[in-house]
């Protein structure tokens, strides 16, 4: 186990790091992972036989430890960067879908997901001016305590899972509710569509949305090369019909959908280490 004075030794340190040596080493922490996680590989492995049968292989397996470890030492990195020289830095792609959801003056829900360095769309909302809420789950151990701090340092509002008002506070209060939504890790989520089988995706932020009446924008994270981009898509067409489970069915298709086009694009890029489709 990680000692605390280890972890806090690493804050002062990583945001130090230059960036000619972030990728050699995120290799060697992610071939480290790889090698001490048998059962992380296997789910790994499994995915991309169904995402990118003609790619899955060892060496993309340890590729996408690699690139989580790059993504955390990002988080460290980017989070002591200022403002300027973030939205300067970070490549905005449909960014008027953002806008034109946010003038509605509602508040705007983001649904993300693990893919690419997993914090640059919060990190672009923050620094272009947005109010940024993010739900995180209980902390059980100091990393993941170290990763919230540094998203804090970002400018980002940390709310418990478990404080659903605070969420509906926020959206209220019109600030931007950004969760990831393709792992359903608490058992809740609806199953629907996804690679040609049927998956557990998440559906709190459809519920919400259907709820509310906030909009809810699919946006990613991405690596191209050595750009860092956020790509906005369209807001998801939720419609009230008045059969609740079915139109939460229905908006979690259409997130899939999107989510999917993503996935099969950057297989590389997307960091889930649980199996996502059961046994075939």
């Amino acid at each position: 186990m990680v000692s605390t004075a280890a972890i806090h030794a690493a804050e002062r340190v990583l945001p130090q790091v230059p960036s000619a040596l972030v990728t050699p080493i995120a290799q060697i922490m992610g071939t480290v992972a790889y090698a001490a996680s048998p059962g992380a590989r296997r789910a790994v492995r499994a995915n991309l036989e169904v995402i990118a049968p003609d790619r899955a292989s060892a060496s993309l397996v340890r590729h996408i430890f690699a690139e989580q470890s790059r993504n955390y030492l990002e988080i460290f990195r980017l989070s002591r960067t200022d403002a300027a020289t973030l939205r300067a830095t970070i490549e905005k792609r449909g960014w008027e879908h953002f806008t034109t959801a946010h003038a509605q003056g509602k508040g705007v829900i983001v649904a993300s997901a693990h893919l690419g360095p997993i914090s640059v769309v919060g990190q672009v909302l923050v620094a272009c001016g947005y109010a940024t809420v993010l739900p995180v789950e209980t902390e059980h151990s100091e990393v993941q305590r170290a990763v919230n701090r540094a998203r804090a340092t970002i400018g980002l509002e940390i709310v418990r899972t478990d404080t659903p008002l605070a969420v509906v506070r926020a959206l209220r209060d019109g600030k931007v509710f950004g969760l990831l939504a393709d792992r359903a890790v608490t058992g809740v989520g609806e199953r629907v569509p996804f690679f040609g089988g049927e998956a557990l995706i998440p559906s709190a932020h459809v519920a919400l949305g259907l709820r509310t009446g906030v909009p809810v924008i699919p946006a990613f994270s991405l690596r191209l090369g050595n750009a860092l981009v956020a790509s906005f898509e369209p807001p998801l067409e939720l419609r009230s019909t008045g059969d609740r489970d079915a139109d939460v069915r229905a908006g979690v298709a259409q997130w899939a959908k999107v989510l999917e086009t993503y996935v099969r694009r950057y297989p590389e890029q997307w960091t889930v280490f649980e199996r996502v489709w059961s046994a075939r």
